[in-house]
């Protein structure tokens, strides 16, 4: 199936940041290869083994040993017209350079099986042995996706981002959350430390516009608050007497 929409809430926001991203660096690609019955697993297990072809995955579908069946997991393909799966200029290796900073795991750093087009959250190890002991199978697995569609304040593998009751999330705008202003890039993730914005852009690439510092407590209980200079001087976090505009 090629459809990232059957895959996990958190695995369709990477994947399509990863898109973004490599568009961003002049490297086109396309989603393949999402989610998969066990059938077709277990189909594609066969593969060099009972049926024609070489070897292609250890994971066999009856046990449920592909992270495609529990909808964590996609493969991609070249899509500059230069051939699918060609490797020039370290074609694979960028993308999955840009993946693995998003937080996803690539299979090109496998030891056995590398497996280049292929990305999957990282969360419960590189084999499906830890999903299995939390959850008992993919379906039960699903069950709990309902979860990940909350809304307010969500971290990932990169960082904070705000999703709003609608799925949308802001980018590249400052919010009134809690009675603090907090700023978001253009990627749509909460901005801490030193920033730039230019009344359009955060951080501009032509180096312009005002800075603004937000605070880098990690984990802190206003981490990304935009601190200000108060009449005596003094800095502080800016407390906004004013509702939330997100």
């Amino acid at each position: 199936m090629r459809d990232i929409t059957l895959c996990h809430p958190r695995l369709q926001f990477l994947a399509d940041h990863l898109v973004e991203e490599c568009n961003k660096q002049g490297l086109k690609i396309k989603i393949s290869e999402t989610l998969r019955t066990r059938e077709e697993q277990d189909a594609l297990y066969a593969q060099g083994r009972t049926k024609p072809g070489k070897i292609v995955t250890n994971a066999p579908g009856s046990s449920c040993s592909s992270y495609h069946q529990w909808g964590t997991a996609f493969d991609f393909f070249r899509n500059d017209g230069k051939g699918a799966y060609n490797e020039s200029g370290q074609f694979f290796e960028k993308v999955g350079a840009i993946g693995a900073a998003l937080g996803l795991e690539w299979g090109g750093n496998w030891k056995t099986i590398v497996d280049k087009p292929h990305f999957q959250l990282p969360d419960w190890g590189s084999s499906t042995s830890g999903i299995k002991r939390f959850y008992k199978s993919p379906e039960e697995f699903m069950k709990t996706w309902v979860l990940e569609e909350r809304t307010g304040w969500i971290k990932d593998g990169i960082g904070y981002w705000y999703r709003r009751s609608d799925g949308s999330y802001p980018k590249n705008q400052w919010c009134i959350v809690n009675n603090h202003y907090y700023l978001f890039n253009r990627d749509g993730y909460m901005m801490t430390g030193w920033h730039r914005w230019d009344g359009d852009i955060c951080d501009p690439d032509d180096g312009f516009g005002d800075w603004y510092y937000l605070d880098n407590t990690s984990d802190g209980p206003l981490e990304g608050a935009c601190w200000h200079t108060r009449e005596d001087g003094a800095q502080v976090i800016w407390y906004i007497d004013k509702a939330d505009k997100i």
